[in-house]
């Protein structure tokens, strides 16, 4: 009886043990990748210096890309530096910096810094250029953030 006893306790404990690490597992982590981007073209080589452009716009997620479309509905394909990420919470998806901090999220108002690119690949590319988001290309500067609608 008391083998029966003893088994039922360290089956207990063990649930308890696996209930308790499920629960505690953090609810997102940052990754180069969200379940809903599909690809986020990053660059390999960070060139010496970025073009400080500004470009505004809603972010959006189009064909599993990231763009930036203007108020015209002209929209620019992302191409990444070294550092960000993205990450999904509650099925939206966020922009992460190299600090960890959410800087923006699809749907938001967002300037992004950098420039013009008519050929990102000069740099080296972590992935190949995804044939259903063709450019223009956007080569995402030091920052992206989100900011009111004018």
């Amino acid at each position: 009886m008391w083998k029966h006893t003893l088994s039922f306790i360290i089956v207990c404990i063990m649930i308890t043990a696996c209930a308790n690490q499920v629960t505690s597992a953090p609810a997102t982590t940052p990754t180069s990748r969200s379940s809903l981007v599909t690809s986020f073209p990053q660059i390999i080589n960070t060139p010496p210096a970025y073009l400080e452009a500004r470009f505004t716009g809603e972010l959006v997620l189009n064909n599993g890309c990231l763009r930036v479309k203007d108020s015209d509905g002209f929209s620019v394909l992302l191409i990444w530096r070294p550092g960000f990420s993205t990450r999904t919470e509650q099925g939206v998806v966020q922009i992460v910096d190299s600090t960890g901090q959410v800087t923006a999220s699809v749907g938001d108002f967002v300037e992004v810094g950098g420039g013009f690119d008519s050929n990102p690949t000069s740099y080296g590319l972590a992935e190949p250029l995804p044939k259903d988001c063709p450019g223009s290309y956007w080569l995402v500067g030091e920052w992206i953030r989100k900011i009111d609608r004018p």
